[in-house]
């Protein structure tokens, strides 16, 4: 080929990329817009999600009630939630529905533009995302850090916030319950090592479970003087611990509690039992703070219907007994 023919269909090449460039090139810019739009898009809407995951678990402490007091606190919690994730929404994008309890779950809506980068050329400025996130209150199912107290529910429930004077088994008070409800409790081998040393047990006050106790597991009521123990156990767990009640639990408006600080000594996770001599069936849990305690096996505090991190969540009982253990999850 001679220089001359080279030259002659390189133009004409040069000729055909150029024109199909030309065709070609809103395709190509469509193809971008597409892509970076649409990941802005996708980044607007993962935020938005989780703006609602957090503003729905918020509300959903308030929960079960139909009390108005209480769902606008629930409302009024999604809403600062929201913003603080860089969301706003209104009390009317939060609302309540009922699964085993009365409003139980609690459904929360936002939407939000996003402003188009490329896709302007299209003439297209804006677009619209939207997310709803659904969380609801379940009782707590199981845990690590039970103690090893098996509290037989009084009839009718607790009244939480109310003072509780729990005794070891049948032991006298020693005027350690005065001015407070009373109630039993069974030393039990919460961890089911089929260990029944006063030792052990001991250690399981002071710590708490080592292993995952759930609803429904049978444990072995430990046998044998455990007064000594109990306190013992109570003097290496309170410690010179000197906190009260307000500056650990927080009453909220409409009733119910929240922990402010899960790492006191005194609040404990204990097993909610149905006793059958020489075992317990653990039938739930209960939130306890400890106030006082005496040395024979007294214990004082109170119950409070709280929601507690990291527990197992478990359906709520529909007959809505309930003993104050409770947790909340995502459910979409």
């Amino acid at each position: 080929m001679t220089m001359k023919t080279w030259m002659q269909h390189w133009r004409e090449d040069r000729g055909v990329s150029t024109l199909l460039l030309a065709v070609m090139l809103p395709a190509i810019l469509g193809v971008q817009a597409l892509t970076v739009d649409a990941t802005r898009t996708f980044v607007e809407r993962r935020e938005l999600q989780n703006a609602v995951d957090a503003a729905a678990l918020a509300a959903a402490t308030y929960l079960p009630s139909t009390n108005a007091v209480q769902l606008d606190h629930a409302r009024t919690a999604a809403v600062e939630y929201a913003a603080l994730n860089g969301v706003t929404i209104s009390p009317s994008d939060v609302t309540f529905t009922t699964d085993r309890q009365p409003y139980d779950r609690v459904n929360v809506q936002a939407q939000a533009d996003v402003s188009f980068v490329f896709a302007r050329t299209f003439g297209l400025s804006l677009g619209a995302v939207g997310s709803q996130g659904v969380a609801q209150l379940g009782q707590l199912g199981g845990m690590p850090g039970i103690l090893p107290w098996g509290v037989e529910p009084p009839v009718g429930g607790f009244v939480f916030g109310d003072p509780y004077c729990l005794k070891l088994g049948s032991t006298g008070n020693g005027g350690a319950c005065n001015g407070a409800v009373q109630g039993n409790f069974h030393a039990l081998d919460i961890d089911d090592e089929g260990n029944s040393s006063a030792s052990v047990y001991r250690d399981r006050i002071a710590s708490g479970s080592l292993t995952v106790v759930h609803a429904g597991d049978v444990r072995d009521v430990v046998t044998g003087n455990m007064n000594g123990p109990t306190r013992q156990g109570l003097d290496d767990r309170v410690g010179s611990d000197i906190t009260d009640f307000p500056d650990v639990i927080e009453v909220l408006p409409g009733g119910g509690y929240r922990v402010l600080d899960w790492s006191s000594p005194r609040i404990a996770v204990l097993p909610i039992v149905e006793y059958h001599d020489p075992t317990a069936t653990i039938l739930g849990f209960g939130v306890f703070f400890i106030e006082t305690y005496s040395a024979n096996g007294a214990v004082v505090g109170r119950f409070v219907d709280t929601v507690v991190p990291g527990g197992q969540w478990a359906p709520l009982a529909a007959g809505g007994t309930e003993y104050g253990g409770h947790v909340v999850r995502l459910i979409q």
